[in-house]
């Protein structure tokens, strides 16, 4: 039985990042950024299989570029993702339906951050909770605007940026991923499903590298962390 599996959600192109590949296959020394996104699942014992979810146009570039190239051996499959990232984890849930695994680990493709330590805490935090996230304190003063006027300004120990992966109890999850629900409320994350249905979802703080790459900027990070 797998019980514990890492999806890796990839089917956004990010236009922001400029590049004429979705910024997720972007190299930076010599791997997709991609592939350091994936590979602490891969390395990770606890981790059972790991399950790609890609842009349609991409599925062959990732089986052959990523998966055999990098010689990843716990990829179940690189399927189809979605307009949205709620249609990609939608579609990964469906496809989970035959496996039932216990937990699953849904992260961010442009994340190459994350730690075998982070995976390990989630999951046993899954042990007794229905969902797990990581969490990043802000550290800047924050403001609550409108149009260009500041309106007040906020505690910001009340406030976290979400990150991933997040986990859940897949049969949870299953049950909140419907078509309707979904398109109802229309989640940016998986967490956010959890909230609107009345699930209480545990944070862990995370470390403030665990970032999602969104512009080339970002690119000189990775380089410094990576070194």
């Amino acid at each position: 039985m797998m019980k514990n599996i890492g999806v890796i959600v990839a089917a956004g192109f990010g236009r922001r990042f400029g590049y004429r590949l979705p910024k997720q296959y972007y190299k930076v020394y010599g791997r997709e950024i991609l592939v350091y996104s994936a590979l602490a699942f891969e390395r990770e014992k606890i981790i059972d299989g790991i399950l790609f979810v890609v842009g349609n146009n991409f599925i062959d570039f990732v089986k052959e570029n990523i998966v055999k190239k990098h010689n990843f051996k716990k990829v179940i499959d690189v399927i189809n993702g979605g307009k949205e990232r709620f249609d990609s984890v939608y579609n990964a849930v469906r496809y989970l339906t035959k496996i039932n695994p216990e937990n699953v680990l849904i992260h961010d493709g442009a994340r190459p951050f994350i730690s075998n330590n982070l995976i390990k805490k989630i999951v046993n935090d899954l042990k007794i909770e229905k969902g797990v996230i990581p969490v990043i304190k802000i550290s800047s003063t924050l403001k609550k605007v409108k149009g260009r006027y500041i309106l007040e300004t906020l505690n910001r120990n009340y406030f976290r940026l979400a990150a991933t992966p997040q986990g859940f109890k897949f049969d949870i999850l299953q049950k909140l991923y419907t078509k309707k629900f979904i398109n109802k409320i229309k989640p940016t994350d998986e967490s956010y499903a959890f909230e609107k249905a009345g699930i209480k979802v545990k944070t862990i703080e995370e470390d403030e590298r665990n970032i999602k790459i969104t512009t080339k900027n970002d690119i000189e990070l990775i380089k410094t962390t990576l070194k």
